[in-house]
């Protein structure tokens, strides 16, 4: 066992009782390690009574605490947390006890970060479809567009107004995470209907026959005309995941946390036109160049020329 304020390791203060045994005075001894010569005096004293468990680095916590807040009052703060959820601060005004004492207890119960309540997160089973086009995934994201000279997130120096919102629709193959993304001006029925039409020949140029698609909830989707017609037309399969399940459709919501980090909120744009401008210069490079880590740093391309390849027997 080991703490942070150990002066030295087990090897240490065997070689400090060597030297002392050696016949090198005491002090020289704890000079020549950095040590005081009381504490080689307490570890010397240590050995003769204990022999080798004096080279075993103990606790640095005292033995009584008499100050120590009691049980039964940690325990009425523990069920105060676990109930409530509320912090050192609020605990305080509604328990009656110092704020201090509370984070205290909290800190020494492991209940201080509030992710402690949550308890284990849910592990969720992984899928991921065999073929390219077997499933794709479609969702939306409301960005606000950036007026003449720049937005507000990169600083108050930068003092346009947003210009209304845009939506970035994406698609996203379940097998090979090759993805088709447009702007939008909204996500209506026929803008989602349009968006669909286009991803499915985006797809079918590259070669990939699109059998299904994966959505959520969202009225475009599951209640228009336009949408079940396209879907028609296409003959393309549509699966609704379930209510406030977001995880199902994963991939597209992974990709859409990329698209942010890396395209709409990577630098700060001069205006709306110049995001626009950027967007397929990043669609290629993330195509062609990042490596995703769902595909064991792979390219989304380099999956699907070894899928293409697997199929034709090449397997170069």
């Amino acid at each position: 066992m080991s703490h942070s304020t150990a002066k030295l390791t087990s090897f240490g203060r065997q070689l400090l009782i060597a030297r002392i045994q050696a016949g090198l005075p005491l002090r020289a001894a704890a000079m020549a390690l950095g040590v005081s010569h009381s504490w080689a005096h307490v570890l010397w004293r240590r050995f003769l009574r204990e022999g080798d468990r004096a080279f075993v680095i103990r606790s640095s916590r005292p033995h009584h605490s008499p100050r120590r807040t009691p049980a039964a009052v940690a325990r009425r703060i523990e069920r105060a947390r676990r109930r409530r959820g509320e912090g050192p601060l609020r605990l305080s005004w509604i328990l009656g006890i110092a704020r201090s004492t509370i984070y205290a207890v909290l800190r020494r119960l492991g209940l201080s970060h509030r992710r402690a309540l949550a308890g284990p997160r849910p592990r969720y089973r992984r899928y991921e479809r065999r073929r390219p086009g077997a499933l794709v995934h479609i969702d939306t994201k409301k960005l606000g567009r950036i007026g003449p000279g720049g937005g507000k997130r990169f600083g108050p120096r930068r003092r346009s107004k947003a210009r209304g919102i845009e939506v970035v629709h994406a698609a996203v193959d379940d097998r090979t995470r090759l993805a088709y993304v447009e702007r939008r001006a909204s996500e209506r029925a026929d803008d989602a209907a349009a968006f669909l039409r286009r991803a499915v020949g985006h797809f079918s140029h590259l070669g990939i026959r699109v059998r299904a698609v994966m959505t959520d909830n969202h009225w475009s989707y599951t209640k228009s005309p336009q949408y079940r017609a396209a879907l028609g037309e296409l003959g393309v399969r549509q699966l609704v995941i379930p209510k406030y399940t977001p995880r199902i459709n994963g991939k597209v919501e992974a990709f859409i946390g990329v698209l942010l980090r890396e395209w709409a909120y990577v630098r700060p744009y001069a205006d709306n036109r110049a995001r626009a401008l950027a967007l397929p210069h990043y669609l290629a490079h993330y195509t062609h160049r990042r490596p995703h880590g769902g595909l064991g740093g792979l390219t989304p391309m380099q999956r699907y020329r070894a899928d293409v390849n697997s199929v034709r027997g090449q397997h170069s």
